[in-house]
C-alpha cells in the first residue's frame, strides 16, 4: 500500500513548485491535495491505496495525479 511519506517524496520530485498534503481517511483510502505556486488547489479523495504497491506503485500514483491535474486544468480553461 502507498505510504504517505513515499508519495510526498515522489510528488516533490514531479511537482517541486507545489505543496502536497496527504492524509489517510477512516476507511483507509488516501486523500491528496496539491496547491500550486499560483494558489490553485487540486484534490483527489478516496484513492484505493491497495492498488499501488512499492516504489513502482508510488511512481504510478504520482504520475496519475499529475495527469489528472493537467486534464483538470485543460478542462477548466475550456469553460
Amino acid at each position: 500500500m502507498v505510504a504517505i511519506r513515499a508519495l510526498k517524496k515522489a510528488s516533490f520530485h514531479r511537482l517541486p513548485q507545489c505543496i502536497v498534503e496527504c492524509s489517510i481517511n477512516p476507511d483507509t483510502t488516501l486523500a491528496v491535495e496539491v496547491t500550486g505556486p499560483d494558489g490553485h488547489q487540486f484534490a483527489i479523495a478516496n484513492i484505493n491505496r491497495r492498488c499501488y504497491h512499492g516504489e513502482a506503485g508510488v511512481a504510478k500514483l504520482a504520475r496519475e495525479i499529475l495527469e489528472e491535474m493537467v486534464l483538470s486544468r485543460q478542462n477548466s480553461h475550456l469553460t
